[in-house]
Order: structure tokens, then sequence, then C-alpha cells
């Protein structure tokens, strides 16, 4: 064989290969063509099985040759009936093994597509990464807040001492309550003698020995 009529073979072989690949979605719709024909079999099968079985039944007597005919004919339609089950259970396994494949493909892909969608996010980012550059930011923060601390304090050296500061505050505070001390009016305290109990029941005694001496005088002049 020439070159060329080997070149020719190869290219036919590689055109039936192409013509053979289908996806899983057509490989899918196939099995389930083939299921819904295998359904029909076995409903005209089935039917013809009936059929034969009744014609056996009627000719049991009067034709046994036609009824033996029928069984004969039924026993073929059965072993057909067999042979289309089992066909029908093996494509049943294989439209499940395929739709299961063809479920993981499609979650496989959602994966890919995610990962490829969190690289394009986070690019060349990486955990140890996003530590330093916390770690970075933090420094940053805590030399800007120096930063601030010294630029807040006074120009040309003057500088206060937070404990003479404290102590200030605190004569002032002393001087303030002095102040509001000496600003309160207190009650007079009253000069005269205040006359207690006893000092009541004396004064009563003494008016009423007044009285008697008085009555006692208007007597003897009456007399």
């Amino acid at each position: 064989m020439t070159t060329r009529g080997r070149t020719g073979v190869a290219q036919r072989l590689m055109f039936w290969k192409r013509q053979d690949e289908i996806s899983t979605e057509e490989a899918i719709e196939r099995l389930r063509n083939l299921q819904e024909l295998l359904s029909k079999k076995t409903y005209y099968l089935e039917n013809k099985i009936d059929a034969e079985t009744k014609i056996a039944l009627e000719n049991r007597v009067k034709n046994k040759r036609a009824a033996l005919q029928a069984l004969r004919r039924r026993k073929r339609y059965e072993k057909q009936l067999t042979q289309v089950d089992g066909t029908t259970a093996s494509l049943e396994m294989q439209l499940e093994a395929l739709t299961s494949a063809s479920m993981n493909v499609e979650v496989a892909k959602c994966l890919k597509l995610t990962s490829e969608a969190m690289q394009r996010a986070f690019g060349d980012m990486t955990a140890d990464k996003v530590a330093d550059l916390r770690d970075e930011v933090s420094d940053m923060m805590e030399d800007a807040e120096e930063i601030g601390g010294i630029l807040a304090q006074p120009l040309g050296g003057e500088e206060f001492d937070d404990d003479d500061l404290l102590a200030e505050l605190e004569e002032m505070d002393q001087n303030e309550l002095t102040d509001k001390l000496c600003g309160i009016q207190f009650p007079s305290v009253p000069t005269e003698k205040v006359m207690v109990k006893d000092d009541k029941n004396s004064a009563k005694a003494k008016d009423e020995e007044e009285e008697e001496k008085e009555e006692l005088r208007k007597l003897a002049e009456w007399v």
C-alpha cells in the first residue's frame, strides 16, 4: 500500500471516529430512546403471549395441533421478552451510570470555575502574605500614633510636669472649698437667756406669791 493509500485509510478511520464521538447529553438521549423502543417491544410481546395462550386454551380439546403450535409461539415470545427485559435492565443501569457521570462532570466544571474565579479574585495572595500585610498595617498605625503624639507636643521646649499640674489643681479645689465655706451665713446665736422648764416654774410660783401678798394687803386695808 502506498503512502497515499495509507493516508486515505487513516483519514477514513479518523472520520468514523469523529462520527462515533458523541456528547454525554446525546448518549443519554439515545439510551432513553432505546428504553422507549424496548418498552413498546415489551408491550407487543406481552400481547402476543396473551393471544397465543388464549389460542392454546381454546384448541386444547378440539385441535391439539393448533394448541401446541400456539404454545410453541408463546415460548418463543416469552424467550424474546426475557431478552428484552434483560436489555432493558442493562440500559437502565447504563443510563443511571451515565447520568451520574454527567452530573459529576458538571459538578467538576463548577468547581473548576469556582477555583478560577477565586484565583482571579485573590491573585497571588496567600494566607502568609495577608498575615504579613496585616502586621505591616499594624506597624504603620503604631508609627502614625507615635508621630501624632510627637506633633501634639508644644514647640519651644515648653513642657509641664503632670504631677505639678495635679498639685495645682488640688490646691485650686481647696481654695474654692474655702471660699464656699467663708460665704456661708450661719444663724445668729441668741444672747438672751433661754428660759428652761425649771425657770418657768419658779416664775409662776413667784407670781402666785405676789398675788397672795396683794390680797393680804387689800384685806388689811379693809379691816
